[in-house]
């Protein structure tokens, strides 16, 4: 009993050790994704929805199609609304298939983010992902908090008179029960 029980030890050790080894690209939470070619490209803002006059992280993933982060990868990052550039880089050097980039936008709206990867490996083109992001202007929220209070007044409204009404039923049902 004691060799199977050092036998099973010693194996699940070996086996920890073995895939130990071996390291898994983390994917973005959340993320919008896009394959074009031999790379799959990830994108996800911070906060989840972007606010007008907000500080903003834009978190960009390169992959290969296998799932392995990609290296140095050049890449230049373009922001237009209605047709207009609002921001362009110049270009960036991936470190490690993952890229932070800030921004703050000025205007409630929706927002093509374009990523533009010069594929010098394959095809030697540039591939352009596109994402969308949607800013909220700062009254947006207003409407949806002032919508769900209504909400909630009218169902407390609703509960306190039909309450009131089942109070009022027994009541008189127990006098005329004493008669």
């Amino acid at each position: 009993m004691r060799t199977l029980l050092a036998a099973l030890v010693v194996g699940g050790l070996l086996l920890l050790l073995i895939a130990g080894d071996k390291a898994f690209a983390d994917s973005l939470q959340n993320a919008y994704k896009q394959r074009i070619g031999n790379y799959d490209v990830e994108m996800t803002t911070e906060p989840k929805s972007p606010l007008v006059g907000t500080a903003t992280s834009i978190l960009i993933r390169i992959a290969g199609v296998n799932g392995d982060d990609l290296v140095d990868i050049p890449m230049i990052i373009r922001v237009v609304k209605d047709g207009v550039e609002v921001q362009r880089t110049n270009p960036i050097i991936v470190p490690y298939g993952h890229y932070t980039h800030q921004m703050t936008f000025a205007e409630a709206g929706r927002y093509a983010l374009y990523v533009d990867i010069n594929d010098y490996s394959y095809s030697g083109e540039m591939l352009t992902f596109t994402f969308l992001i949607n800013v909220a202007g700062t009254f947006d929220y207003l409407y949806i908090a002032a919508a769900s209070a209504a909400a909630v007044a009218i169902v407390l409204v609703t509960m306190l008179t039909f309450m009131k009404k089942n109070k009022n039923k027994k009541k008189q049902a127990g006098r005329t029960e004493l008669r």
